[in-house]
């Protein structure tokens, strides 16, 4: 990978790519992975909620790795408080 691309600088905080970062997903494959639909996930863009998503013109999309942290921030332990 060259050297320019290894790091990703966002709000002064710097983290390394992983490939979870390479894999993009169309609103169908994401909305399969969360369990819900396409439509809930467009309403969740319209609030402003959900994971976050790339667009590009009219095209949306998903890195799983973005995926991935929103189910964890989402998850709630045995003992009912968020994890």
């Amino acid at each position: 990978m060259p050297k320019s691309l290894s790091r990703l600088t966002a709000s002064s905080e710097t983290r390394e790519l992983t490939s979870e970062d390479a894999i993009l997903l169309k609103p169908a494959e994401a909305a399969s992975f969360l369990l819900t639909s396409v439509g809930t996930l467009a309403q969740w863009r319209y609030l402003r909620r959900g994971p976050a998503y790339i667009k590009v013109g009219r095209s949306v999309a998903y890195r799983l790795g973005d995926l991935l942290a929103y189910v964890e921030r989402t998850r709630i332990s045995h003992d009912g408080m968020a994890a």
